[in-house]
C-alpha cells in the first residue's frame, strides 16, 4: 500500500511538473510573438494556478501513508478549497498589482488549468 501511496504522490508531482513546462512554453512562444510583457504576464498567469496546485499536491500527500481514507478525505476538500482561494488571489493580485497584459494573465491561467487536464488524460491513457 505504502509503494501505492508512493507511485500517486510521484505522478501528482509529475502532473505539476507538466504544468510549468507547458507554461513555460506558451510564455517562450509569446516572448517571440509578442514581447517580453505577454511573455511574462502568461507566465504569472500560469504560476497564478500551478503554484497553489503544487501547494495542494505537497499537503495531500505529505501523510498519505499513515492517513486512512476519511482523513485523506478531509485533506482533498480542504486542500482543493485553499487551492483555489489562493489561486484567485494570486490572480487578481497579479492584475491589480503588476504591469501585465491581462490577456495574456488570463491565457497563461487557462493554459494551466487545460495543461493539467491534458497530462491527467496522457497519464490516465498510459495506465491502461
Amino acid at each position: 500500500m505504502a509503494n501505492t501511496n508512493k507511485s500517486i504522490k510521484k505522478d501528482a508531482y509529475k502532473l505539476v511538473f507538466w504544468q510549468l513546462v507547458i507554461i513555460i512554453t506558451l510564455a517562450s512562444v509569446l516572448f517571440f510573438v509578442q514581447g517580453m510583457r505577454s511573455s511574462y504576464s502568461a507566465l504569472f498567469g500560469g504560476l497564478a494556478y500551478v503554484l497553489p496546485n503544487f501547494m495542494f499536491v505537497w499537503r495531500v500527500f505529505e501523510n498519505t501513508s499513515a492517513q486512512g481514507a476519511r482523513r485523506f478525505l478531509i485533506a482533498f476538500v480542504v486542500g482543493e478549497a485553499t487551492k483555489l482561494f489562493l489561486s484567485a488571489i494570486l490572480f487578481v493580485l497579479i492584475v491589480k498589482y503588476l504591469p501585465t497584459n491581462v490577456l495574456s494573465v488570463l491565457g497563461g491561467y487557462v493554459t494551466a488549468i487545460f495543461g493539467f487536464w491534458v497530462v491527467s488524460f496522457v497519464y490516465m491513457s498510459h495506465e491502461e
